[in-house]
């Protein structure tokens, strides 16, 4: 009878011992996957961030050019308008 309970006992704690390792295991991957989840957020929030800037230098860009070209318009007017007036026969 002491033989039978002392193997029961050893199979219990190799179940409670397997059972541990697997909950530390678990444990580990569920630490890494969240890991590499925030990295890749992060990642994205990075490669977002940068595509909205180059956007916003497209724009700037575009702005820059509209107002060269309204500044070069008000320029030529503004010569036209101090030319003297031709005379009409």
């Amino acid at each position: 009878m002491q033989r039978r309970h002392s193997s029961a006992s050893i199979l219990l704690y190799g179940f409670g011992l397997a059972l541990a390792l697997s909950l530390v295991f678990n444990g580990y991957l569920l630490y890494n996957l969240i890991r590499q989840r925030s990295l890749y957020v992060a990642g994205l929030r990075i490669s977002h961030q940068q595509a909205d800037n180059k956007a916003f230098q497209q724009q700037l860009s575009d702005c820059k050019w509209a107002i060269g070209q309204k500044d070069s318009l008000i320029r030529h007017l503004e010569q036209v308008s101090h030319a003297p007036p031709e005379k009409v026969d």
